[in-house]
């Protein structure tokens, strides 16, 4: 536990209020900080002893460490506790909660929370909403989209579906190779095709106890992946593939789908591409790359999550399992969450309008949600773009950040600058400079390829 315990300050402020029903009054919640603390185990064993409920925020301090504060929970009823997990149903937390910790504690640098109830349970992760609670979530609670076979059919076959081919070639096997000279373990492949750029993938490289179970699984002889490169995803869906290699018809079996393993070659032959970048947490040495595979290694098996619940870990869309394997690591690497229209205004009216209104409302749509997207990893002042394939900068995804770019710089008029800089403020401010990274990098694959 830190030094310095009595100079913690015992003001209280408000992160919600405790509601359990019509005939109930709503009653106000506050925190106190009790402690900080340099480990997570350290911080849980402290709450678990003390009386009541607790709250824990990790956050990195001013040395890029992690560190613990635990606050105590107070619900102005007396008697009122949240003795077991099921109690906190009744606590409603504060838009943007660690945002407004941060700002009654003067702290920085927030990544996540946990609620552990006076009984010792402890909740699944709260992270730090960057957008108000939208239509969307409430309709996702309210439907319970997480288990609506009709809401799962929509996403598979409609939210899920191509957009009209482009005219961009399909990636191949050569151009695979190609990005894997620049790869290291714990990189971030994004990909997409004609138009899309959805797709999240960690790259492992080589690791020989992911190649047996894979081998295994898909009944193949020890060492017949040798070479090829393990990833980890989730897939919301996948099945088996018959493909032409070199003149021969091979069936290639699926991976399956939620967090699963892969090869990227394999993965590139039952889902072809045309379109890929990778970056590489900038910072990141050995010994953190070894810790992000091993927690990607306990997400796997994670149900793919349909309702694209952020908020907590118990089924993963692709890149927020990229994120949160990430995320569990010692040096965490800032990635942005954005606002995200699940539905994209159709393409033919788009094309009805003017040129200058059209480009705006490409970025619009319904059913606005907070996520993790491509564009919220491409963008992280932690990472750095390593590779990008040879028609990349001919891609949609990098027209979509010159446009953000441009409009940065008031090229597309003031409401749409103001649009971008309320809900896209970090990623559209660093468009710039991904374009500029895939544009020297489409080039070097273009070259390297001849």
């Amino acid at each position: 536990m830190n030094n310095g315990l009595s100079n913690i300050s015992a003001k209280s402020f408000q992160i919600g209020n405790y509601d359990e029903g019509l005939f109930d009054n709503e009653d106000k919640v506050t925190l106190t900080k009790k402690g900080e603390f340099n480990s997570k185990g350290e911080a849980i064993n402290f709450s678990k002893n003390s009386k009541g409920s607790e709250l824990i925020v990790e956050r990195q301090n001013q040395e890029n460490r992690l560190t613990y504060d635990v606050y105590k929970i107070t619900i102005h009823d007396p008697g009122k506790k949240i003795h077991k997990l099921q109690d906190a149903k009744n606590l409603t937390l504060f838009d943007k909660p660690l945002e407004v910790i941060e700002k009654n504690t003067k702290t920085s640098n927030s990544i996540k929370a946990v609620i552990v109830a006076e009984n010792g349970e402890v909740s699944n992760p709260i992270f730090n909403s960057q957008f108000n609670k939208t239509f969307y979530d409430t309709m996702r609670e309210k439907l319970n989209l997480k288990e609506n076979k009709v809401w799962f059919w929509l996403v598979d076959n409609i939210m899920g579906a191509s957009a009209p081919p482009d005219n961009l070639p399909e990636i191949d096997m050569n151009e695979v190779q190609n990005m894997k000279k620049y790869l290291k373990k714990g990189d971030i492949i994004m990909n997409g095709l004609d138009g899309s750029f959805i797709h999240g993938i960690l790259y492992v490289g080589e690791d020989k106890e992911l190649q047996s179970q894979l081998e295994k699984k898909w009944g193949l002889k020890k060492g017949e992946l040798n070479g090829e490169g393990l990833i980890i995803h989730s897939l919301v869906t996948d099945g088996e593939k018959t493909v032409d290699i070199n003149g021969k018809k091979v069936t290639l079996k699926p991976s399956g789908v939620g967090v699963n393993i892969d090869t990227i070659e394999r993965y590139i032959l039952r889902h072809p591409r045309d379109v890929m970048i990778a970056v590489s947490v900038d910072s990141a040495d050995n010994k953190q790359r070894n810790e992000v595979i091993n927690v990607a290694k306990k997400f796997i098996g994670v149900n793919y999550d349909r309702a694209f619940n952020t908020k907590d870990d118990s089924e993963m869309y692709c890149t927020e399992f990229v994120m949160k394997a990430w995320q569990n690591t010692s040096n965490p690497p800032k990635f942005y969450t954005q606002k995200h229209n699940l539905v994209s205004y159709p393409q033919f009216i788009l094309d009805k309008l003017p040129s200058k209104l059209s480009k705006a409302m490409q970025d619009g749509g319904l059913l606005a949600n907070e996520m993790i997207m491509t564009d919220g990893l491409a963008t992280s002042p932690s990472v750095k773009v390593v590779w990008a394939s040879q028609n990349a900068d001919k891609s949609e995804f990098i027209k979509k950040h010159q446009r953000w770019s441009d409009g940065v710089n008031g090229k597309l008029g003031s409401e749409y600058r103001n649009m971008l800089m309320e809900h896209l403020p970090n990623q559209a401010v660093r468009s710039k400079f991904l374009v500029e990274e895939i544009k020297k990098l489409s080039q070097r694959t273009r070259n390297e390829l001849k």
